[in-house]
């Protein structure tokens, strides 16, 4: 970069140079950290560095200015707003959940656990409607209702509940194979 195109000496040079320019250069510095810390107190320093490097810019670009502390506030007065804003939205996405960051292992468990349940559906579809309503009774219920249950569906069948029981093993465990393949293949 050449003097007139890097920010910061574009800067110095409309302060007047030398040492009166770091001074002035200092003290417009510290009078932005000032503002900065009425309006966004955690981020006072970066925003008053950011505010001097746009007026730099500026100056650099070949814009006249008069009122260079005036027109720093300009600048300051506008990236308060840029940061409120920031806030603003900040403070909404995290009550929407679609705003939110995706959790990518979460994703990939989702996606498998989709997976899984498509297949296991053409699996059951697979499997015919007479494997496929046994193993759905059998795993149908929870707790205690679900000893009532098998004792019915045994009853129903008019086979033992060991009998049910390997019977609906068998039917898992071919259900297991066909989802495993199809995961496998798919």
């Amino acid at each position: 970069m050449t003097g007139a195109d890097n920010p910061l000496h574009a800067l110095l040079a409309h302060l007047g140079g030398g040492r009166a320019a770091a001074a002035a250069y200092e003290a417009l510095r510290r009078r932005l950290i000032a503002f900065f810390r009425l309006h966004v107190p955690a981020q006072a320093e970066d925003l008053a560095d950011i505010a001097i490097d746009r007026l730099g810019r500026r100056l650099a670009e070949g814009v006249a200015v008069e009122d260079t502390g005036g027109y720093a506030l300009g600048i300051a007065r506008y990236l308060v707003r840029e940061a409120q804003a920031q806030a603003i939205r900040a403070a909404r996405s995290e009550h929407d959940p679609l705003l939110q960051p995706l959790d990518e292992d979460a994703v990939a468990e989702a996606v498998r656990h989709e997976a899984v349940l498509a297949a296991l559906d053409a699996c059951l579809d697979t499997a015919g409607p007479a494997q496929s309503r046994l193993i759905l009774d059998y795993y149908g219920a929870d707790g205690g209702e679900r000893i009532a249950l098998r004792q019915r569906l045994a009853a129903a069948l008019g086979i033992s509940l060991n009998a049910l029981r390997n019977r609906a093993l068998r039917v898992r465990e071919a259900l297991e194979a066909c989802v495993r393949g199809r995961l496998l293949s798919g």
